[in-house]
């Protein structure tokens, strides 16, 4: 496996889960490289940005709405 965010070495890891009083633990996968830990919730929610994020594209400034555009190069 490799790291989204150096192309490092992933290595499965398990950890305690300290927001739960009990004996909780999860896996997730660590770059040997940069450190970044990733379990499945991580996951989810940056594939879930990702879709957001290549819904519909903006317009640009000048191609708003309502507005009118002149060309500065009219002959």
């Amino acid at each position: 496996m490799v790291c989204q965010r150096c192309r490092g070495l992933l290595v499965c890891e398990t950890f305690d889960d300290l927001s739960i009083e009990t004996d909780s633990r999860y896996t997730a996968t660590r770059c040997i490289n940069c450190g970044c830990i990733e379990d499945a919730v991580i996951h989810s929610n940056r594939f879930r940005r990702l879709e957001s994020a290549r819904g519909i594209p903006r317009r640009s400034r000048m191609a708003r709405k309502g507005e009118v555009v002149f060309s500065r190069n009219a002959t």
